[in-house]
């Protein structure tokens, strides 16, 4: 009896880690490459804060969560870049693109403009993305996110 009741009490918790498991989603899409500059493009898929750390002027963009896309010859003539994040939890996040055509490795702002081309999933016509807009809800896959730069 007492053996039947510890395989039960397994099975059970085994079920339950299942049934409590985070989801995990993955988003995907392609960088529209416009222009014909040298340096890195940073994809980068960002909480709020993540966000706001990100556009401050001079900020390191090796201090963020982004896939950095070394430009090359290739790249340039086939004038996009495919870009996967997996597993990710359900959460709210930004996609947001960096160029970094001077290679300086830092964000580069006047004011409220940027110096260097950047994009966003959920385009905005503001000079800095503003959260409110460019945030969506990750509660499934999203696939075929299209970002021109």
């Amino acid at each position: 009896m007492f053996k039947k009741a510890m395989l039960f009490l397994a099975s059970f918790l085994l079920a339950s880690a299942f049934v409590y498991a985070e989801e995990k989603y993955t988003i995907s899409g392609e960088v529209t490459i416009q222009y014909d500059y040298d340096g890195d493009i940073y994809i980068c898929l960002l909480t709020m804060e993540e966000l706001r750390v990100l556009l401050i002027p001079g900020h390191e963009l090796s201090e963020s969560p982004c896939k950095v896309i070394k430009m090359n010859t290739d790249l340039k003539k086939a004038g996009k870049v495919s870009f996967t994040f997996d597993n990710i939890p359900k959460g709210t996040y930004c996609v947001f693109t960096y160029w970094d055509v001077n290679m300086n490795g830092e964000v580069d702002r006047k004011g409220y403009d940027f110096n260097e081309p950047w994009g966003s999933y959920k385009e905005t016509v503001h000079r800095i993305p503003p959260w409110v807009i460019v945030k969506f809800d990750l509660e499934k896959d999203i696939t075929g996110i299209k970002i021109e730069m």
